[in-house]
């Protein structure tokens, strides 16, 4: 078959599959926006807007690198 064909064919199938058999789109859901201070600024803020899970998996990875500094910082030892 030439790529001609092969488009003609996936174009059909794609058009005969019934409405409900295609999967629904999952709800998206609400954005939460924060004013967020930007470095360098004395009163400078930004806003930023994430949903609920991006807004826990930033707070995790900054509290896993702030952890991850302070446990590097405790476990060196001083040499004299």
């Amino acid at each position: 078959m030439s790529g001609l064909s092969v488009a003609m064919v996936m174009l059909l199938q794609s058009a005969a599959t019934p409405p409900s058999a295609v999967p629904a789109v999952a709800t998206e859901q609400p954005q939460i926006c924060r004013r967020i201070e930007v470095t360098g600024y004395v009163a400078r803020k930004e806003k930023v807007c994430k949903t609920k899970a991006e807004w826990r998996a930033a707070d995790d990875n900054g509290n896993s690198r702030a952890r991850a500094i302070v446990e590097y910082s405790t476990s060196r030892s001083i040499a004299n």
